[in-house]
């Protein structure tokens, strides 16, 4: 046992206090009796007898009652592995303290003596040995450690993540974890080891000394690229495992949003990791994420990669939750009134661009501003989102960005914009090749929607031939070409063979004309024979969902209804080493769409679909019913899909995710302008960052190339100098991570150990003592139970005693009056 403020045992002094006043107290005034009371005398006498014994308990009542509260206010403690040894020398101690009331109560019969002395006896012994127990654990058993009075290995793991950005009127959220922080290192020992873990990839480490702690406290800032919060605890403990210091402390301060934690984390090795280390994890919860907070979803464009004067719409949903202390703490929204609505203004802007911005003026970031274009008023309540429809005016060729923005303040600024990246491209040239022309303006028109066919805001630009005509075209002059149902011959055209290895994009739908035989013809996939399926045939299964052809199909939330299109024929195709299968027959296994690569090509792009498209032959001798169908929509997509990745048009990404690996595309330039350097200017940076690009290859002959920027940290327009006007990217932040919803502590329990881990109100709750032989076990509480308890039995006692004695006092004047 220790005390954390020993000198306040001097306290202990007070109980002389009522020991003098119990002494003069005694000194009675000298009584006169009357003769006619002498014989009241005996009985009076009796009467003494029986209240020395009770002022004699009144007076060891007292003096507990001023022992107790000195003891309490020294704040004992003793070391938690001791507890139960203690509890049982206060039982023994109680049970000595009961006998003795008991042979005060035998004393007051003379015919009990014999009781008296045994109980006497039996209190003595029990009082001894709580004594000399109490003695030899003083001695000899484990001391706990006070608070600072001993080092501590301490890690402070902050939850500086999206959500610690939620700031109001009465509280900022980032501030309190920071304050709450340094009062932390500031209460640890002298010779403490502190690390602050934020929720950034920086490597878990301890501070160089208590004034480096505090300095990294005060440089945190809300990230908006945030690690998991679990596997910074996870560094944090594997951190204090290293520690030589005996004492380890895990600290976490949060709002202990359940968006803060990994989806996939439930591994047990951090709660065997925190055992094993004996390191105490001590939780404390900021505020609670209350107000009214607007959140707009992620932008979607109804083109990505739209031709000039297309009309351009942008949406994205709006919504609104209103968070109050009874929500954080049961995770249910309030049902006691109807949500009310409000009105909330969003407004869509533009960047312009300009060939001088931005630039470093004066040491100050110049960007371009953005203009508004659109602006729109909707009605919002809680729980109900509203899709907002934005309108872009026409744009000329090039790259464009843009955002929509929430007009007003809430709690939460980061989810009150999000942005866009556009691309304007001029329409591409491409070859339709087929000897029927009403299966080709099918494809032509299918192409082309929602334009008409050859309509300047069209995306292609399509030409229409025969395979007579391949061999005399200029194929060089398309961007990608389409051979339907062709000719055996026509796969072997030096033409086209050319275009392949020059890099040219080439889609090949094979039918009946193909003919029966096998067909292996080199940089193709071997035809060996046409496949009929029995009824009801089979029907397409796409099985590389992530190729950049099909990963819109892929990503459509119901799935393609592709078993509603029944297929009967198609050729049984063998790949080459180096094919991909795209698609396959289902229950057959067969491949149905194949990418195969140009023998000695420059990046052509080759697509093999083993089925006729558009089939619109006798549905008696129809190979597929995919274009036949009232509402083909499956097949409408495919084609639009695969014609983009031929042309490589709309395939290129210019908007991203906070954190996610960032690589674009820019010009080609001459071996003599290599090596040259480009300026990245993210948001909210004050300098730009170069970025370097290395010489051209002499080899390559490709018109672009492509640089890695990174991982970019902070949502906005990033800006790229030193190419072309207006190049650049958008970032936005994953909504998945500014949910406010607190997470269910039985969870924390699960993941840190229910006997490790101790949640705190208040940060002067810390316990700094880690592991259960070495933590502390305040006795303040108990000990000013006791002082209260004994000081009530000491009132009731009083009151009796004088009750009494106020009888004989009446009736002596009584019967002096009487004589």
């Amino acid at each position: 046992m220790t005390f954390l403020n020993a000198s306040l045992l001097f306290a202990l002094a007070a109980i002389g206090i009522p020991i003098a006043l119990h002494l003069i107290a005694r000194k009675e005034p000298r009584q006169v009796l009357f003769p006619s009371v002498r014989l009241l005398t005996q009985r009076l006498e009796t009467n003494r007898s029986k209240m020395r014994v009770r002022r004699w308990w009144l007076l060891a009542l007292r003096i507990l009652a001023l022992a107790a509260v000195a003891v309490a206010l020294a704040q004992p403690a003793i070391a938690g592995s001791l507890s139960l040894t203690w509890t049982t020398i206060g039982i023994l101690a109680a049970a000595g303290v009961a006998l003795l009331g008991l042979a005060s109560v035998a004393a007051s019969h003379a015919a009990q003596k014999s009781l008296v002395w045994s109980l006497l006896a039996m209190a003595g012994l029990v009082l001894a040995v709580a004594l000399t127990w109490s003695g030899y654990t003083l001695a000899s058993g484990t001391k706990p450690v006070i608070d600072e009075r001993g080092p501590v290995a301490l890690t402070i793991v902050i939850d500086n993540g999206p959500l610690s950005a939620w700031q109001t009127s009465e509280t900022n959220h980032l501030q309190q974890l920071r304050s709450a922080a340094t009062e932390l290192i500031a209460s640890a020992g002298a010779e403490s080891r502190i690390a602050v873990i934020d929720r950034s990839t920086t490597p878990a480490a301890f501070a160089l000394d208590r004034s480096g702690a505090i300095s990294k406290v005060n440089d945190l800032r809300p990230l908006e690229m945030a690690q998991p919060l679990d596997a910074r605890i996870e560094a944090a403990a594997r951190l204090l495992e290293t520690s030589q210091i005996d004492s380890r402390q895990l600290v976490l301060l949060s709002g202990l949003a359940e968006s803060a934690f990994s989806d996939s984390f439930a591994d047990q090795s951090l709660a065997d990791l925190i055992q094993d280390a004996g390191i105490g994890v001590t939780i404390w919860q900021a505020d609670a994420y209350r107000g009214a907070n607007r959140s707009l979803s992620l932008p979607t464009l109804s083109d990505d990669s739209p031709a000039p004067e297309a009309p351009i719409k942008v949406a994205a949903t709006v919504s609104l939750r209103e968070t109050t202390s009874e929500d954080n703490e049961s995770g249910d929204q309030p049902s006691a009134a109807p949500p009310q609505s409000r009105s909330t203004t969003a407004e869509c802007v533009l960047y312009p661009r300009d060939a001088s911005l931005p630039v470093v003026r004066n040491g100050d970031v110049v960007r371009p501003e953005p203009q508004p274009v659109d602006r729109v008023s909707v009605p919002l309540a809680p729980g109900r989102d509203v899709e907002l429809q934005m309108t872009l005016p026409p744009l000329e060729v090039g790259l464009h960005h843009g955002a929509i923005r929430l007009v007003g303040e809430d709690p939460l600024a980061i989810d009150d914009a999000c942005y866009f990246s556009v691309e304007v491209l001029p329409p591409n040239e491409v070859l339709l090749v087929g000897d029927q022309s009403e299966e080709a303006d099918e494809i032509a028109r299918t192409i082309s929607a929602p334009a008409e066919v050859n309509d300047p805001t069209a995306q292609f630009r399509l030409q229409r031939i025969s395979y007579a005509d391949l061999g005399v075209s200029r194929l060089q002059d398309y961007d990608g070409v389409i051979l339907l149902d062709p000719p055996s011959a026509a796969l072997g055209d030096p033409a086209l063979k050319r275009y392949l290895q020059s890099g040219g994009s080439v889609l090949v739908t094979v039918g009946r004309q193909l003919g029966t035989t096998r067909v292996d013809e080199p940089g193709f996939p071997i035809f060996q024979r046409p496949w009929r399926v029995n009824r009801p045939g089979t029907f397409l299964e796409i099985s590389s969902p992530s190729h950049p052809a099909l990963q819109n199909l892929a990503a459509i939330p119901e799935g393609v209804p592709f078993p509603d299109f029944r297929i009967d024929q198609y050729w049984q195709t063998q790949p080459r080493d180096g094919d991909r299968v795209l698609m396959r027959y289902a229950g057959t296994g067969h491949p149905a769409l194949i990418e195969s690569a140009a023998e000695g090509g420059e990046g052509g792009r080759l697509l093999v679909l083993t089925t006729p498209i558009p089939e619109l032959a006798d549905p008696a001798q129809a190979w597929n019913e995919l274009f036949s169908a009232e509402e083909f929509w499956p097949a409408f997509l495919l084609v639009r899909d695969l014609t983009d990745y031929l042309t490589r048009r709309g395939t290129e990404t210019w908007t991203f995710r906070v954190g996610t690996p960032v690589s674009i595309v820019i010009e080609q330039s001459t071996p003599e302008q290599d090596p040259r350097r480009l300026q990245w200017f993210p948001p909210d940076v004050s300098t730009p960052i170069p970025v370097d690009v290395p010489a051209t290859d002499s080899e390559d002959t490709s018109s672009e190339r492509r640089i890695v920027i990174g991982r970019p940290e902070r949502s906005g327009v990033h800006w790229i100098r030193g190419d072309r006007v207006g190049l650049g990217f958008t970032v936005n932040v994953p909504r998945d991570g500014l949910d406010p919803a607190a997470i269910d502590p039985s969870q924390l329990d699960e993941w840190f150990g229910s006997e490790r881990v101790r949640r705190i109100e208040t940060l002067t709750d810390m316990d700094w003592t880690s592991g259960s032989e070495r933590q502390s076990v305040s006795l303040w509480s108990p000990v000013m139970l006791l002082a209260l308890i004994v000081f009530l039995l000491e009132q009731i006692l009083g009151n009796r005693f004088y009750r009494r004695r106020a009888g004989p006092q009446r009736a002596t004047a009584a019967a002096g009056s009487a004589a």
